[in-house]
């Protein structure tokens, strides 16, 4: 092939390339805001725990499959999120950390902690949620630090919390000991 030759054919692969990546669903900035992994989210305030056994009726799907699966949930909030859940009205920067562990349950029926199945946050961010009410979503399977929620499932998320807009979005409640 001649040096000309393989020069065009060089450009069109690049033109090729930089088109693939122009219009990929994935490559589009914006498309689907990025949340960060909560780190330190145990030290944020513990609202509350939940213990769902795998016989509670909707709750039986094992392996862990979200919204409806058991084992222990612990909430967390980080300050601006106790802010709102004081007051009602969150903002930005608000955070939310539900922690999923495996439930194991022991011959004589004592149950502890397992392994860390997930890790889901919704974080107040007004301007890039605007879509989702101004609240963003990610889930974190056990291990990861990315999140493993599209645009569609950010809004599936969503609509499950559109049942608490009174509250803001939020099903948790602070309760003071």
């Amino acid at each position: 092939m001649s040096r000309s030759k393989a020069i065009i054919a060089a450009s069109i692969l690049f033109a090729s390339v930089l088109l693939v990546l122009a219009f990929a669903p994935s490559a589009r900035a914006g498309d689907e805001p990025s949340i960060a992994f909560p780190e330190g989210y145990r030290s944020w305030t513990f609202l509350h725990g939940s213990v769902v056994p795998a016989s509670a009726a909707g709750f039986a799907k094992s392996p862990c499959e979200k919204p409806c699966t058991n084992g222990i949930f612990y909430f967390y909030a980080n300050e601006l999120a106790m802010k709102g859940l004081r007051t009602g009205t969150y903002p930005d920067g608000a955070q939310i950390a539900e922690e999923l562990l495996e439930l194991r349950v022991g011959e004589k029926g004592s149950g502890d902690e397992g392994r860390r199945a997930l890790v889901a946050v919704m974080v107040k961010d007004s301007k890039r949620f605007a879509g989702t009410d101004g609240w963003g979503y990610a889930n974190f399977n056990e291990g990861s630090k990315t999140s493993n929620l599209d645009a569609a499932g950010q809004q599936r998320c969503h609509q499950c919390h559109v049942s608490r807009k009174d509250q803001g979005y939020v099903f948790s409640k602070y309760l003071e000991r």
